[in-house]
């Protein structure tokens, strides 16, 4: 048996066109564990308003500029202005979350979700262009990751406004599966979104279901719930369980900016296989546009939301 198809055993992707065995379900935070509703199905004390694991942050970009002097050195003036560009990063972050963390919908008007920084940057890129004009000068681009309170009792529907900070949502129907039966993904945000998903298999390889050769769109509606696969959005696999058994990681990057690109390897059936870990992954995919695209909602020049989930679910024979 090739390296390749034991590589892809935890999860079988099957060719041929996914039929749709279930109707898509729009998220409304009100259905969760209401009888009879799908949303939240197989995992009813979370919904799809919780993932296993998720991490927000704020993609910017700063410059940093520092004088020189009789008694500072050019050394001492690259490490002030690179200090000066953390700082008004950091900055432009605090700004950014401040004035987008009011939920203007009805009763949560008055109401804002706090938000936290964690305190610091970590810088993505850096350009060094040196002395201009007597002052040395570097601009950065670099991520600040932040955590949300939403007010007490009504996390669901702070975080699911479209005013709030973007929200991005991965479920399957069943937290476990046995052989032979076939996986759904659900895909939700608050607003609209660009993203990259990805299955992480119980061996460590990582398998990017979207974008992929026959879905090359990235940016997905706000609101509406999407599923992978979807054979009216051009996917032609799909997941079927098989062995070896263990845990699949969905893990979702989105953001309000188009994702930087990441090389993958053709697998067959439009999928493509990501050759490096999961954290060189998630650095290439941060390496995004910084500035307006018309697409999706909220993006602005310099500061790009970014939001990453994780759903896990487990198979066995």
């Amino acid at each position: 048996m090739s390296r390749f198809t034991i590589r892809l055993l935890a999860l079988f992707i099957a060719w041929g066109v996914a039929s749709a065995q279930a109707q898509e379900a729009m998220f409304d935070p009100g259905d969760i564990g209401k009888p009879g509703s799908r949303v939240g199905m197989g995992m009813r004390s979370l919904g799809p308003a919780k993932t296993d694991e998720e991490s927000r942050s704020l993609i910017v970009q700063a410059d940093g500029y520092a004088y020189l002097g009789d008694d500072v050195t050019l050394r001492q003036a690259r490490l002030t202005a690179l200090a000066e560009a953390k700082r008004l990063a950091l900055q432009s972050a605090h700004t950014y979350i401040d004035s987008s963390t009011t939920v203007e919908n009805g009763m949560l008007s008055s109401d804002r979700i706090e938000a936290k920084t964690r305190g610091s940057v970590r810088v993505l890129e850096q350009k060094d262009h040196g002395l201009q004009d007597g002052r040395y000068h570097i601009w950065i681009k670099a991520e600040v990751r932040y955590d949300l309170t939403p007010p007490k009792g009504q996390e669901v529907k702070a975080l699911t406004s479209a005013s709030a900070p973007l929200t991005v949502r991965a479920w399957t129907d069943q937290k476990h599966y046995t052989a032979g039966q076939s996986v759904t993904i659900h895909l939700w945000g608050n607003r609209d979104f660009y993203a990259r998903v990805v299955d992480v298999m119980a061996d460590g390889s990582i398998v990017q279901l979207a974008p992929n050769r026959y879905r090359s769109e990235t940016l997905f509606k706000g609101g509406v719930t999407h599923t992978l696969p979807d054979p009216q959005q051009g996917d032609r696999f799909q997941l079927t369980v098989s062995p070896p058994f263990g845990e699949d990681r969905i893990v979702v990057y989105a953001s309000s900016n188009p994702l930087g690109a990441a090389a993958t390897r053709e697998i067959g059936m439009g999928l493509g296989q990501y050759a490096g870990d999961r954290a060189s992954l998630a650095n290439v995919t941060r390496g995004l546009t910084l500035t307006p695209t018309g697409g999706a909602q909220g993006s602005t020049a310099g500061v790009a939301e970014f939001h990453e989930a994780e759903w896990r679910f487990t198979t066995t024979p």
